[in-house]
């Protein structure tokens, strides 16, 4: 691979080409099944082994100054590129399919075959090593859990029937920081002192705080600093899916997504590195504060200088769902490695005003016994 600066925004466009997968034995498709590791008919259920090379993934110079980077461009074999008109996601799902469900808002519609648009695609993935089996029972665990979610919420049936597996596109970076720091740190005390009261002297403590100057140099070496390259989830839920094992990946092969989709990233290589130095700076400035040990700061300045930047771009599973409550939608995702869930559930009006009158009641009827009782 040339390991030569190119531009980080260059797409071009390129042919889509089909990736089929036939069952030897009946012809049927094959799907990729995480319980095996394999791929599986979905026909006659029988098996045909990968050939899954694990590898510590390729990572690539950015130059953030420049907006350039030494990655390849990298063809999407086998898929599509597709936008949805209910929310603007764009999905690659296989090159055959003619119709598609939008895995983030639940919308239906036909496909128009149509050039995928390559930029920085990812030469490495974790395999969906939770099936969708799994996944269904860990979130009906998660959602029974749900104390004011609605009953029909609870069962599951409606969330289960939009359970679509992902590949969602991340950026990592690795990266040296260098940070000059200068500023103030204090140091709590308290002093006694006397006051009269009403006649009487009374003794109470003042806290008080002395300020002494700080200043030094603190490095700190990051390493997978991830970035969700996705604006179409919420946040706080894409923390909220937890760790993945980024280190050692599976070299991308058009097989694993048999069966599931990916999602083309649409936070750029300059957006994604922004967030994940911002993340690295903040975490510095904690480390350093942490490491004074003062209990409060003022008028702190830090100087940051990052060096040796890398990346990778890679693609990792999640379960992805949809729940519409009272015309408002509600996303759930489980970790496709880990299977740990997260999302926000609806609440159930009725069931938040029932709860009320019950505990209402519940205070009454003590209330009124409290009463009785001391009318004896």
């Amino acid at each position: 691979m040339s390991d030569q600066p190119s531009n980080a925004s260059r797409d071009t466009a390129r042919p889509v080409e089909t990736a089929n997968f036939p069952c030897e034995g009946c012809g049927s498709q094959m799907v990729f099944d995480p319980d095996t590791q394999q791929l599986k008919c979905i026909h006659c259920g029988a098996l045909s082994p990968l050939s899954s090379q694990l590898l510590e993934a390729p990572e690539y110079r950015y130059d953030p100054a420049a907006d350039t980077h030494t990655a390849p461009d990298w063809e999407t074999l086998g898929s599509q590129a597709v936008r949805c008109a209910g929310c603007g996601a764009t999905t690659l799902i296989p090159a055959d399919e003619m119709t598609a469900a939008c895995p983030f808002c639940g919308s239906y519609y036909v496909v128009e075959q149509d050039a995928v648009t390559v930029g920085i695609l990812p030469e490495t993935l974790i395999p969906f090593r939770i099936s969708r089996q799994k996944a269904l029972a860990l979130f009906a665990q998660w959602a029974r859990k749900r104390f004011w979610a609605p009953k029909a919420f609870k069962k599951g049936r409606h969330a289960a029937e939009k359970l679509t597996g992902q590949y969602l596109p991340y950026w990592t970076f690795d990266a040296g920081l260098s940070t000059d720091y200068a500023g103030q740190g204090g140091k709590d005390y308290t002093v006694t002192r006397t006051r009269r009261v009403n006649g009487k002297t009374q003794t109470y403590t003042v806290t008080q705080t002395r300020w002494y100057p700080v200043s030094g140099i603190r490095r700190m070496d990051f390493d997978d600093t991830p970035v969700c390259g996705t604006r179409l989830l919420d946040t706080g839920l894409i923390e909220g899916l937890g760790a993945y094992s980024t280190k050692m990946l599976s070299r991308y092969s058009p097989a694993f997504l048999a069966g599931f989709s990916a999602t083309r990233y649409d936070v750029s290589l300059s957006d994604a590195w922004k967030a994940a130095s911002d993340t690295m700076q903040n975490r510095m400035q904690n480390t350093v504060e942490s490491e004074l040990g003062y209990d409060h700061y003022r008028n702190m300045s830090y100087d940051h200088l990052f060096t040796g930047i890398r990346f990778k771009h890679i693609l990792l599973p999640v379960w992805i769902s949809a729940y519409s409550y009272k015309n408002k939608l509600y996303h759930f995702l489980v970790n496709g490695e880990t299977g740990h869930v997260t999302g926000k559930a609806p609440v159930s009006a009725l069931k938040v005003v029932l709860t009320l009158l019950a505990v209402s009641a519940a205070v009454g009827g003590i209330a009124l016994a409290a009463y009785l009782f001391s009318l004896r």
